[in-house]
């Protein structure tokens, strides 16, 4: 898969957890269920650092300037933003060509850090893609220990 489908295919899956968790905040805030959001919020947060985790291989794999991988990460935040930003970064070039370090035998050999990580998840996909998973399910799982975001009902409830 080429780094512009792949992005693609991020930015449409955050896009669409973020739909799944406004509907069930919709459906909180309504009266019409509160279970709905601890279900959609996970998953959201899945789809989220899912997009972030392409952004940053894209951004080493393109050699995007520090300021557009930021905003890569901050767009991610924003309902709806991973998209447009998606198809600007298309229209400006930001996503074209293929991923580097595929070939083993090639002239451009890693020297960073950043590219060496990239290089090995090139040649040793399958293990590099578990890697990431683990490192993203990790994170999942703290994010979820530490609870969610501030909530004023609840602290309502705490007072009453």
């Amino acid at each position: 898969m080429s780094p512009k489908k792949l992005h693609r295919l991020a930015a449409w899956l955050e896009m669409a957890t973020w739909t799944l968790l406004i509907l069930a905040m919709i459906l909180k805030y309504s009266g019409v269920s509160d279970a709905f959001v601890p279900v959609a919020g996970p998953i959201h947060g899945f789809g989220f650092l899912c997009f972030a985790a392409i952004t940053v291989i894209l951004w080493i794999n393109n050699r995007w300037p520090f300021w557009l991988g930021v905003l890569g990460l901050i767009v991610s935040v924003i309902p709806y933003g991973a998209l447009p930003f998606t198809v600007w970064a298309d229209r400006a070039g930001r996503l074209e060509g293929d991923f580097r370090f595929r070939d083993t035998t090639a002239e451009e050999q890693p020297t960073t850090l950043p590219d060496r990580a990239l290089a090995q998840l090139m040649r040793h996909p399958v293990r590099m893609i578990i890697i990431i998973l683990v490192v993203l399910a990790i994170i999942f799982t703290v994010l979820l220990n530490l609870g969610q975001p501030y909530d004023p009902d609840a602290l309502v409830d705490q007072v009453s």
